[in-house]
């Protein structure tokens, strides 16, 4: 039976490939999955290319840039399936929240409020002369980054000259809210539970608040890999396609927090995964809970397709914070990475895809594939 040796970071949204290769589905179809963890993006990446693993977890925007040959090596990617949405949140000190507060009056309420709370206490650091706040992302090409960076301009903050936006990766995000490295982090669940529950912090919002259907993590695959072997990869469709509706349905959630808890995997307390499932999630360290039913999307005929306008997006994205100036041609490439052939052609579905904007910012201008050169110049 052939292996397929698969790299991933530990987080939730891992979940569809480790029940795949935990439940019978890549044996269902006749291939076994051997997982790799790593603990940084980076590791995957070069992985990756160097073939060591014949697929990986992946960052959608680091797929593109990897791609496009943006800060490294150009080796082209492809993404036959989307393993999720969302699953993201902005989580931040409890001194800082308490600053936020204190500018305030009271707690804030919302991405917008606690936005411009967080710019009163910018402005009053900056006429202290204090150093600037330091934010952590999981990596510069990253959903978690772009997302960042719209909370922040809701308060009028720029990214780039008000804060440091530091690299860390995502298992050490609560202990640098412990030793005093970060004031805050973007970063994907359950990571932003976590320091939560180890009363470092608190989440000031989630990323479903600033992108109702913001792209998350792919699978990504060479695309030398694809052309040589597509019935393999056609076979890992459908074992993710079918492991994606067993994990989006909520009486397989606490087997899978089991599963996804295990040392093997994420090393990290059931409880709190299985709350990411539920998408009720405790937010203060008071015990404070919020719940949001799309906070993690992990299966549905319109989350695993990969959708090329979210590839899209990305790439305008990634012009915005000014790691690319735009092309029509790498505007074309980066959406040709997303690949929903292959995904329709391995499932044999017809998924009807949202029409619109294709991540539905909740506060910001639309995005539209046909105009992304308009989406950006609402922003300037």
């Amino acid at each position: 039976m052939k292996c397929l040796r698969i790299g991933y970071v530990p987080l939730s949204d891992a979940a569809v490939l480790i029940a795949a290769a935990s439940r019978g589905f890549a044996e269902a179809e006749g291939f076994a999955i051997e997982l790799v963890r790593e603990v940084s993006w980076a590791n995957i990446r070069d992985k990756l290319i160097l073939g060591q693993f014949d697929a990986a977890h992946m960052l959608a925007p680091f797929a593109i840039a990897t791609t496009l040959g943006l800060g490294h090596l150009r080796v082209p990617l492809i993404a036959p399936f989307a393993l999720n949405l969302n699953g993201n949140a902005i989580t931040i000190s409890n001194l800082l929240q308490m600053q936020m507060a204190d500018e305030l009056g009271r707690t804030p309420e919302g991405p917008l409020e606690g936005a411009k709370a967080l710019a009163s206490v910018i402005r009053r650091r900056t006429a202290e002369q204090q150093e600037p706040l330091a934010f952590g992302i999981v990596f510069p090409f990253s959903t978690h980054a772009y997302l960042l960076r719209h909370w922040l301009r809701l308060g009028a903050i720029d990214p780039e000259r008000d804060v440091n936006l530091v690299v860390v990766p995502p298992p050490y995000m609560a202990e640098s809210l412990r030793t005093g490295l970060l004031h805050g982090f973007c970063v994907g669940s359950p990571w932003n539970s976590l320091a939560v529950d180890a009363k470092l912090g608190c989440i000031a919002a989630f990323g479903v608040d600033i992108a109702e259907r913001a792209p998350e993590k792919i699978l990504a695959v060479p695309k030398a890999v694809s052309e040589r072997d597509p019935d393999l990869v056609s076979r890992l469709i459908r074992a993710l396609r079918a492991a994606a509706r067993w994990c989006a349905d909520g009486k397989n959630h606490a087997d899978l927090a089991r599963l996804l808890a295990s040392r093997e995997h994420l090393g990290l307390p059931e409880h709190i995964i299985r709350d990411v499932l539920d998408g009720n999630l405790c937010v203060g360290a008071g015990g404070q809970r919020r719940a949001h039913a799309a906070f993690l999307l992990l299966g549905g005929d319109t989350t695993n397709r990969p959708d090329p306008r979210h590839a899209k997006w990305l790439y305008a994205e990634m012009v915005r914070a000014g790691q690319t100036p735009f092309s029509d041609e790498a505007y074309h490439a980066a959406a040709a990475v997303y690949t929903p052939q292959l995904y329709d052609e391995a499932t044999r579905e017809t998924a009807t895809m949202p029409p619109g904007d294709p991540v539905a910012l909740s506060m910001g201008p639309a995005f539209s594939e046909h105009d992304p050169r308009g989406y950006l110049a609402a922003f300037r």
